[in-house]
Formats: C-alpha cells, sequence, structure tokens
C-alpha cells in the first residue's frame, strides 16, 4: 500500500502544478470517451440482442415487394390474418402501419408518426415498461381504443405527470394509455417508435396505403433457412391468387436483423465504425503526446535529479505512466457525467425537427459496453500517450540535463 502510495502522490503532485496540461488531457480524454462509448453502443444497438428486438435473428420481416414492372405491393390488412395460417411453424406475429398524425392532449397537440399494430407486437418486441403495460388481447379484440407511449413523449406532453389512463386524441379517436416503455434507440429496430396505437382503428390515412409490415417469429429450434422457405411460399401463393407476379424468393427474405445490417449497410458497421473509433483514439492522442513530451521536457532536471539519487528508469518511467493512468481515470469520469447531455444534444440536434422527433438516438448507457470496449480503449490509449513521452524523456543523457545542456 505504502509503495503505490509512493507513486500516487507524486503524481498529483504534478498534476496540480501542471493545471493547464492536466486540464486538457482530462477534456481531451473526456470527449475520446464520449464519442467512443457513441460509437460502440451504435454498434452494439445493431449486432447485439438487445431488447426490444432480442429477437431478431428469428423474426422474419417483410413489407413490400416489387413487380416486373417496378410497382411496389404489400399484404393487404383484411388479409393478414389468412397469409399467417399458411406460414408453417410460426409462433406468431406482428403488425405495424405507421402514419403521420396530429396528437391532442389536454394542453395541446403535437404531429408525430404513431404506428398501429396488433396486441401481439408487444410479445414480438419486448420492450420495457416503466409505467402500466401493453394492451392486452382481449382489449384488442373488443376494439377498445388503446395505446402505449414512450417514456420520451410522456414527459413531453405530461409534464412528468402519470401518463397511465390518460387519453390522447388521434383522428377523431379517443385513445386511452395503457403503459408507458422506456425509451429505444431508433438504430436497434429503425422503426419509428413513441406512439403505439391499437391498429382496429386505423384508417390508413393520409398516406392511403392499406398494407402492413409483418414481423414474423418462429421457434428458437426452427431453422431460419426453413422459416424464410415458407414465408416465401406463402407470401408467393398470395401473390399468385391474385395474378400478381412479384420477385420472391427464401434468399430474398430478411430477418430483422438483417434488415436492419442492410439499412445501415455492412460497410459501415465493418469498417465505418472502427475507422470512426480509431480516428478518436488517435487525433487526441497525437495531441496528448506532443504536450505530454513538451511537459516532460520541462520536467527533465527533476527527472535527471531523481535519476542521480538512485532512482532507476523503470520506477521514473512507472510514475509517468501512472501519473497519466489518473489523468485518464478523471477523463472517464467526466466522460460519463457527459455522455447524457452530448447524447441529448445529438437527439436535439438530428431528430428534434424531423418526422422522427418521438425517437431516441440511444438506449441508457450500456455498462458492459463501458466494461468490454471503452475501458480497454481507454488503457490502450494511456500507453499509447504516456509510455512514448517517457521513453523519449528517459533515454536522455542525464549529466546533460543537469549541465543545463540537453531538454
Amino acid at each position: 500500500m505504502n509503495r503505490l502510495k509512493n507513486y500516487i502522490m507524486p503524481a498529483l503532485y504534478n498534476i496540480r502544478h501542471n493545471l493547464s496540461f492536466s486540464l486538457f488531457y482530462v477534456l481531451g480524454t473526456a470527449m475520446s470517451f464520449v464519442f467512443i462509448a457513441i460509437a460502440l453502443q451504435v454498434l452494439y444497438s445493431f449486432i447485439g440482442n438487445v431488447p426490444p428486438v432480442d429477437k431478431g435473428d428469428r423474426i422474419v420481416s417483410f413489407g413490400s415487394f416489387e413487380d416486373k414492372g417496378g410497382r411496389s405491393h404489400g399484404i393487404n390488412a383484411f388479409y393478414t390474418e389468412t397469409l399467417i395460417k399458411n406460414i408453417k411453424g410460426c409462433e406468431m406475429y406482428a403488425r405495424w402501419h405507421i402514419e403521420d398524425c396530429d396528437i391532442f392532449v389536454d394542453n395541446g397537440m403535437v404531429s408525430q408518426c404513431v404506428n398501429y399494430v396488433n396486441a401481439d407486437y408487444w410479445k414480438v418486441f419486448r420492450f420495457k415498461f416503466i409505467e402500466g403495460r401493453a394492451f392486452s388481447q382481449q382489449e384488442y379484440e373488443n376494439k377498445q381504443p388503446v395505446a402505449v407511449i414512450n417514456q420520451m413523449m410522456a414527459k413531453a406532453l405530461f409534464r412528468g405527470e402519470n401518463a397511465v389512463g390518460r387519453k390522447i386524441e388521434i383522428q377523431k379517436v379517443s385513445y386511452t394509455i395503457t403503459g408507458v416503455v422506456e425509451n429505444i434507440s431508433f438504430f436497434t429496430t429503425l422503426i419509428a417508435d413513441g406512439f403505439w396505437l391499437s391498429d382496429q382503428f386505423n384508417t390508413f390515412t393520409p398516406s392511403g396505403s392499406s398494407y402492413y409490415h409483418l414481423e414474423v417469429l418462429f421457434p428458437s429450434a426452427f431453422p431460419i433457412a426453413e422459416a424464410k422457405r415458407e414465408v416465401a411460399q406463402a407470401v408467393k401463393a398470395y401473390f399468385d391468387a391474385r395474378r400478381i407476379k412479384v420477385d420472391i424468393s427464401a434468399e430474398k427474405m430478411k430477418t430483422r436483423k438483417e434488415v436492419v445490417m442492410q439499412e445501415v449497410g455492412l460497410d459501415i458497421l465493418s469498417y465505418g465504425i472502427p475507422v470512426i473509433v480509431l480516428l478518436l483514439l488517435v487525433v487526441p492522442a497525437i495531441n496528448i503526446v506532443t504536450l505530454s513530451i513538451s511537459n516532460s521536457n520541462r520536467r527533465s532536471e527533476e527527472i535527471a535529479i531523481r535519476r542521480a539519487i538512485g532512482a532507476s528508469r523503470p520506477v521514473l518511467f512507472s510514475y509517468i505512466v501512472v501519473e497519466n493512468l489518473i489523468l485518464v481515470l478523471a477523463g472517464i469520469v467526466v466522460g460519463l457525467l457527459l455522455f447524457s447531455p452530448v447524447v441529448y444534444g445529438i437527439e436535439y440536434l438530428c431528430f428534434e425537427d424531423s418526422l422522427l422527433g418521438n425517437v431516441s438516438f440511444l438506449t441508457q448507457l450500456n455498462f458492459m459496453v463501458i466494461l468490454c470496449g471503452v475501458l480497454p480503449l481507454s488503457i490502450l490509449f494511456t500507453l499509447l500517450v504516456s509510455m512514448f513521452p517517457a521513453f523519449v524523456t528517459l533515454r536522455k543523457n542525464m549529466a546533460e540535463v543537469l549541465k543545463g545542456g540537453s531538454k
């Protein structure tokens, strides 16, 4: 313990007496931490089995198909049940249809995208409810006007008050809110969220499109290749019965996870995010290495005196590394504090004025991503920015430094 204290106390002394350098170092580390954490969180949203799409690799997702003339065709709302019955092995299915609507509440009105969904939507997609519950199959079948909203919209519409049991009016239908779900990242599903309404009241306006997007869930033991084949056969039979020739095959069917990967682009996931993370490490590292060398040069005489009174190079090297490690840890703490405000700022700038203004850029901070991704990168960052300046400084001829020569 005393030995560790002997390393920490001199490091803290040097930090206090080099405040400008220390402040720049901490802020540089903090901003790198924030943006690396954001990049890795986005990547995790795409490739991880993250709720509500933790079953994404066994959900076959499909919406519209093109015929030979390039015209788009979908599954008509009135025939989805018949189609699903023809899919062998199907466990359950969700359907959704998005419309841009005006939402009226007691104290005002907002215009947002709303999702018309069936009751099994809440079983296919596993949302975390912070208030209330999902609307039930019985409420759905009894054609009760019920709705679920997300945390962000509950806060915006009801100013932090309990939203369960409150009313919202959409297209002259008054819906009762049964539950509030935790905000999720748009990148998790690529489906706009914020409002989910019973599709028993879907008038398909203003879009005029009466097609649903279907998410067919299969049991975990059911081979996904066979699942795609079953869906393709049922969809082909549906269009053949209507004498519509569309290009459908099992190879072209996608799981929900594959849809997300395709929409984002495999190149971005494979190269874009790693390159961004690398740049976020390298650019601050270059700046801090330059400052570290300058800082080490100013301390050359101190280091030379320590060498003269018997301190070995490994010990002095350890002093410098410990000092950098303390600054990095301070930067990580500041980064954790800045993470939420930065994410909120990105949401405000990028999503606030769009039709997707009710979506979240990221879900809450996932500490497994921090522990398994950001912390190892921060340790790498520490080694990067501390070892090279320390190595350069300790290679100098200490006799010349003490004589006032090489610094």
